[in-house]
């Protein structure tokens, strides 16, 4: 090859380079407090602090600080007027707070095993489907929207509205585990549990499997209760670009020992068609909520 070829070549390689880091936005990730609730909140803000800088210095990027939020529609509102391009939440919170063309494909820290959100009852409690849950002590996770809307449809399509009244006495966690000692320890005949919780909780007591029976047929499989989405502003390039780049986190020892903090096995690729069953969730309910509107208002005539 010529000389002058080769130099020409040299140059359109340093030229590409430069180009493609001007090309990418600055990080600006928006995280959404409810994700972390089993976690120390300060932990997870220093790792994926130390994160962040070096996934910046290896790709030669701006990044602005991560932003926690304890409010969705605070993240929504700094979405849109590009604060932000990229948020980590609940998925059912996405759900209720963004439209379908706002967000996109991202990446997020997940377990290798899929977060389902299990119906867990005390096998003395006399409990085989959501109709037995009347008069029954329920455990929930104080604030988690998913499980609220699940049980909620879960009663509906039983007793044809949402009659909490029916229920026994209702207790709320800060955290899943938390859920589980309750029903141990005879304080609950119910809960909602996500997975990862409950076998960390079988692992360190595996006594739980005597008192304590997963109900199958009315747990909600999903693949996790969060996921990480960019904005639609960002172009699919950048996407990429970043990603790809992310993604180098599962190989570092930095990357691994953020993973082992947030509680996660590996940092994986997500699509906003991972919204699907949550949006799906979401109507049903509303269906109902409509029908049970419509028959009150029929029968009032």
């Amino acid at each position: 090859m010529p000389i002058w070829l080769r130099f020409c070549l040299v140059l359109l390689l340093i030229h590409s380079g430069i180009t493609r880091a001007e090309s990418l936005p600055p990080i600006a990730i928006g995280f959404y407090s409810p994700v972390i609730r089993d976690l120390p909140r300060r932990d997870v803000e220093v790792s994926l602090r130390f994160w962040l800088e070096e996934l910046s210095r290896s790709m030669g990027l701006d990044y602005q600080p991560i932003r926690m939020y304890d409010d969705v529609k605070e993240i929504k509102r700094d979405l849109v007027n590009g604060k932000l391009n990229f948020l980590v939440s609940t998925s059912m919170a996405v759900v209720k707070n963004f439209a379908p063309d706002e967000l996109t494909d991202g990446f997020a820290g997940y377990k290798h095993t899929p977060d389902h959100l299990l119906m867990i009852v005390r096998r003395d409690a006399a409990i085989s489907s959501p109709g037995d849950l009347a008069g029954k002590r329920i455990a929930l996770i104080d604030g988690d929207e998913l499980s609220e809307l699940y049980l909620e449809t879960l009663l509906m399509r039983v007793w044809g509205k949402p009659d909490w009244k029916r229920l026994g006495a209702i207790s709320l966690e800060q955290r899943s585990n938390k859920l589980v000692h309750r029903l141990f320890f005879d304080q609950a005949d119910a809960a909602l549990v996500y997975r990862n919780s409950y076998e960390a909780a079988l692992a360190l007591n595996p006594q739980l499997r005597q008192r304590l029976l997963v109900l199958d047929d009315y747990s909600l499989l999903i693949r996790s209760p969060h996921i990480g989405l960019f904005s639609t502003r960002i172009r699919p390039e950048q996407r990429e670009a970043i990603t790809r780049a992310a993604m180098q986190m599962n190989e570092t020892a930095r990357g691994r020992q953020i993973l082992q903090i947030y509680h996660a096995d590996s940092l994986e690729r997500t699509s906003i068609k991972d919204l699907e069953l949550f949006r799906e969730l979401l109507e049903e309910h509303e269906k109902l909520l409509t029908h049970r509107s419509e028959r009150y208002t029929a029968g009032r005539k």
